[in-house]
């Protein structure tokens, strides 16, 4: 089972960070918790392509631990765009 990378970094990060995150990226920490516990990646509410690639984009930021689109959202880690940008 792949690990969760969101839940790994929420672990560790303080509600300041994650607060951080949240507002970079456009979004809330009850959506990042969602995420971290995988409500929001295995195709119950899905993560939005859109809310992945902020949540990336706003990791890279704040040089933050990777947070790879493709493991937020079950749509990008299908797309064949990413898939060959990975490799």
């Amino acid at each position: 089972m792949a690990k969760n990378k969101m839940k790994e970094w929420l672990l560790k990060a303080s509600k300041e960070e994650a607060l951080k995150l949240a507002k970079l990226a456009g979004t809330s920490l009850g959506v990042l918790r969602q995420i971290g516990g995988g409500y929001r990646t295995k195709g119950r509410a899905s993560t939005t392509p859109e809310t992945a690639r902020a949540l990336e984009l706003a990791a890279k930021k704040l040089h933050l631990p990777e947070l790879p689109r493709g493991e937020l959202c079950q749509a990008c880690g299908k797309c064949e765009y990413y898939r060959g940008a990975k490799k």
